[in-house]
């Protein structure tokens, strides 16, 4: 099976940075929309890492914790948390 390893990635992410994020901004909205929104918007600022196998999924996570890929995963769900927070697609 193919997947992107990047999804895998900032789903694991997107709870802890969201939590934190909330911290110091009450009221941000974590409804399954504004969720998905988030998760949309860093998926397109970040590249994709196709991996077919588990050796691939390993070698792909080593890599991302080592040259900072978890960095640019959370750089890139606080922007999106921001985005989505000042242009909910729903009524505030």
């Amino acid at each position: 099976m193919i997947f992107n390893y990047t999804e895998v990635a900032v789903k694991q992410a997107l709870p802890e940075v969201l939590k934190e994020y909330i911290k110091n901004h009450p009221g941000t909205c974590t409804c399954q929309r504004c969720q998905e929104d988030i998760l949309a918007l860093t998926l397109n600022q970040l590249p994709p890492h196709y991996v077919a196998t588990d050796e691939g999924t390993i070698f792909t996570q080593v890599s991302f914790d080592q040259i900072g890929g978890k960095a640019q995963v959370i750089a890139a769900i606080t922007r999106s948390i921001q985005q989505v927070a000042a242009n909910p697609r729903h009524q505030k």
